[in-house]
């Protein structure tokens, strides 16, 4: 059955999230959040669009985009498909990195564009991680569309610093504060940068590490998700 087109809406932008296959994180370091945001801007020389927003979370992304032509599904493919070959090749590790198709939603009118800005602007903050003016992966066009509904960079700054009870497109609900600690703890413990190294280690130092991980609190459930390791085999270290 062939997809249907995205809708694109009535001001051209969209609301866009991607997100890690299993919900996988997609950074596990600076020059990982460098290189995803520098394929933003290598194909911004190559397709129009723009980008009033952005958030790099641990494993999804969140993006406020207008691409000229429309054609959203072309730009993320080449975006998510880029940053995959260079994910896979520093991780040693291969098939998909992100989760089945991206999720999108139109933007109908002003004032969602600047919800959504906002709601971008402050995931951090409602994730539990930090004040969302010191989360270092947030990007806020502070010279384009944005704006234009304010006199001054102060007044956006304020509306976007702004407490509210906005609701935007999301995945379903996850704990992202709990994974951040979970991946700092697996971090200790394994003397890895990405938790899943683990995957490649003898056996039995690879079950010790994932007895400790439990020790420390952590599901069995979270522990697979994070680190890649099979549920049973976790289950049964």
């Amino acid at each position: 059955m062939p997809r249907i087109a995205r809708d694109i809406g009535k001001t051209g932008w969209a609301h866009v999230i991607v997100r890690g296959i299993n919900r996988e994180s997609l950074f596990y370091d600076e020059d990982d959040y460098k290189r995803f945001k520098t394929t933003i801007e290598r194909y911004q020389k190559e397709i129009v669009f723009e980008i009033a927003a952005y958030c790099m979370m641990s494993n999804h992304v969140h993006l406020l985009l207008y691409v000229e032509d429309g054609s959203y599904a072309a730009l993320l493919k080449k975006l998510l498909v880029s940053y995959a070959a260079y994910y896979n090749k520093k991780y040693s590790r291969v098939g998909p990195v992100f989760q089945d198709r991206f999720r999108s939603e139109p933007i109908d009118d002003e004032r969602y564009l600047l919800t959504v800005a906002r709601y971008i602007y402050r995931n951090p903050q409602k994730a539990g991680i930090c004040l969302a003016k010191n989360y270092p992966y947030t990007f806020i066009q502070r010279d384009g569309i944005l704006s234009g509904y304010f006199d001054t960079n102060e007044e956006l700054t304020a509306f976007l610093e702004t407490e509210n009870c906005d609701i935007c497109l999301e995945f379903e609900s996850t704990d992202e504060h709990a994974d951040t600690k979970a991946l700092e703890l697996i971090k200790t413990i394994t003397k890895e940068t990405n938790p899943q190294a683990i995957q490649s280690l003898e056996k039995n130092q690879r079950d010790q590490i994932l007895v400790k991980l439990k020790e420390q609190g952590l599901s069995v459930r979270q522990i697979s998700r994070l680190t890649g390791v099979n549920r049973n085999i976790v289950q049964r270290a």
